[in-house]
């Protein structure tokens, strides 16, 4: 691991650590960089701000679950470790889901989720058969904003039903949605 990446994960770890205690609008550069020992300037050599932290945590994290696993793991365990991962992290993204704009989670994780999509369609044949690219890019778009809207409820809902039963409703819910197309 080089200097660097250590550096960026310990002010992310620090970041984490100061949202889920004061919240996401209470934390500064200031005191991210206060509480990790380093000068505000180093914060600055890798982040703009925070919201590009907030970006840079997720791609590390969540999304490393998706993109790096998807030439030889099934979807379906992708999936469930995913939603591992946010079961696990809840308090932190329940505080950071409610800022909108190019680097707000939402729009990261459906469009990290649309390749997963796009794995999932082509495992089901969807591909090989007679279906236009639009519908093809419309079938992708749709899974992944049902799938980032149901796991947005899941973490405000404080998680109620646990990760595995949670994907297991999210694979019925797509094979169930791909059965009749792939008969």
């Amino acid at each position: 691991m080089t200097g660097s990446l250590i550096t960026q994960k310990k002010i992310a770890k620090v970041f984490k650590q100061l949202v889920i205690e004061i919240g996401f609008e209470k934390v500064t550069i200031a005191k991210i960089m206060l509480a990790s020992g380093m000068r505000r300037q180093t914060f600055y050599d890798y982040f703009q701000d925070k919201y590009e932290l907030v970006d840079w945590i997720f791609r590390q994290e969540a999304i490393e679950k998706i993109e790096d696993n998807l030439a030889y793991e099934g979807w379906e365990i992708i999936v469930e470790n995913l939603l591992k991962y946010f079961e696990e992290n809840q308090v932190f993204y329940r505080k950071v889901l409610f800022f909108d704009g190019q680097n707000s989670f939402q729009e990261y994780y459906t469009r990290h989720l649309e390749a997963l999509i796009h794995q999932v369609l082509v495992l089901k044949k969807i591909e090989n058969e007679e279906v236009e690219q639009s519908d093809h890019q419309f079938l992708e778009e749709f899974y992944a904003n049902a799938f980032v809207t149901l796991t947005i409820k899941w973490l405000l809902s404080g998680c109620k039903v646990s990760a595995e039963l949670f994907a297991r409703k999210m694979k019925l819910a797509f094979l169930m949605g791909f059965e009749e197309k792939t008969k």
